[in-house]
């Protein structure tokens, strides 16, 4: 009876890499052709998301392109939660301040506007009660009233009269800025990222592209990295490979959109509540953004592969459905440790939201082993000895 290397030696025997053995020298040619297609293909793909920002801007669509759509994919969640901070804030404001309009004797106002004279119109020397009184206090503010406005109700004016009638209204400069604010937050005319040189938008913005295009060129860089590697495997490694390439990339993807669409948006709201607590403006610089929206989803992606790890050492015999199941306690720990070494950000809300899935596909992990029991060393049919190759 033939061992497992002598029936895998019988069934691939050596001369199945005839055609693909080379020197070493030939090897490294071999390897500099596919870096330089893998390169070729990369600068293609990405020149061609340049144009298509382009002909996005030019038409005035912004769904076409690459880098630019995928920038503001990226910076939506934070763009949207800053957003919805600085409204909410506004209206609990409006709610507590401004919905009592104050009626002041104009002797009270005036002794106030004459204090902030006196030191050089500073708003500290001032209490809550004389803010209160300068808030409350009605100001001139003149307008311009188009004539047109009052056809439906006066009729046509006579020839010659002015188009325009200039006047005064008493406002409120509260409301006039609590109006500013929520105008900005509902039109979406404020941006809430920062940059503090000339040039991190354009590097962001390429850093973005470079990214997109690898994305992109994936099939071709894989296709280039497997032609180089593959001719050095035996057929059943490569069904392996082929076996378990489609879960990973599903498990990859589904942790990036994750992250990208529940993780980052749900992180920054929760963490933006501290500063609603504190009552401190939020400033997100876009670079510092971009280092977390960039690798934050990478990381989920690649956390999702825990299944696979579990598998894997579950086939070679290392690790059975029980063992995982006995030490879940442990892994827990491990997990959990993992999530907040890895995780950019030193906050447990960012952590939880990773430890949280990848414990859930530990479980599934357990589920997939039982199911689909991996190698016993304990029913080899061969002793060791015979394992050797003579």
């Amino acid at each position: 009876m033939l061992s497992r290397k002598s029936q895998r030696s019988h069934e691939y025997p050596d001369d199945i890499f005839d055609d693909t053995r080379m020197t070493f020298g030939e090897h490294l040619e071999e390897l500099r052709m596919r870096m330089i297609r893998a390169l070729v293909g990369l600068v293609v793909l990405m020149c061609v998301g340049f144009v298509l920002d382009g002909i996005g801007s030019a038409v005035g669509n912004p769904k076409i392109g690459v880098g630019k759509p995928m920038f503001e994919i990226i910076t939506d969640p934070v763009e949207t939660q800053v957003r919805d901070f600085y409204y909410r804030r506004t209206l609990k404001a409006q709610e507590e301040k401004l919905k009592d309009k104050q009626t002041s004797a104009e002797d009270e106002v005036e002794g106030v506007r004459q204090k902030l004279r006196d030191n050089d119109n500073s708003l500290t020397v001032l209490t809550d009660d004389e803010r209160r009184v300068l808030l409350g206090a009605p100001q001139e503010m003149p307008v311009m009233i188009p004539v047109e406005a009052f056809v439906p109700v006066f009729g046509a004016p006579k020839e010659g009269a002015p188009k325009e009638i200039i006047t005064t209204l008493k406002v409120y400069p509260g409301y006039i800025s609590s109006f500013s604010n929520q105008g900005d937050a509902l039109v979406g005319a404020k941006g809430y990222l920062t940059t503090l040189s000339a040039q991190e938008s354009l590097v962001v913005y390429f850093k973005v592209s470079i990214v997109c295009g690898i994305v992109l060129a994936s099939p071709w860089l894989l296709y280039q990295f497997w032609a180089f590697v593959g001719a050095g495997m035996y057929p059943h490694e490569k069904r392996y490979i082929r076996i378990i390439f489609l879960p990973s990339l599903f498990l990859f993807v589904a942790g990036v959109l994750l992250c990208q669409f529940v993780v980052l948006p749900g992180a920054v709201k929760a963490l933006l509540k501290f500063n609603e607590w504190l009552n401190i403006d939020p400033d997100i610089r876009l670079n510092e953004w971009l280092g977390l929206a960039l690798i934050l989803p990478l990381v989920f992606g690649l956390s999702f592969q825990t299944p696979l790890v579990m598998i894997f050492l579950n086939r070679i015999g290392l690790f059975s459905a029980a063992d995982y199941l006995r030490k879940w306690r442990g892994a827990c720990f491990v997990l959990a440790l993992f999530a907040a070494l890895i995780t950019p950000t030193p906050d447990l809300v960012t952590m939880g939201y990773l430890f949280v899935p990848m414990f859930g596909l530990y479980l599934a992990g357990i589920v997939f082993c039982y199911y689909f029991p991996g190698f016993d060393p304990a029913a080899a049919d061969e002793p060791a000895a015979e394992e050797i190759a003579v």
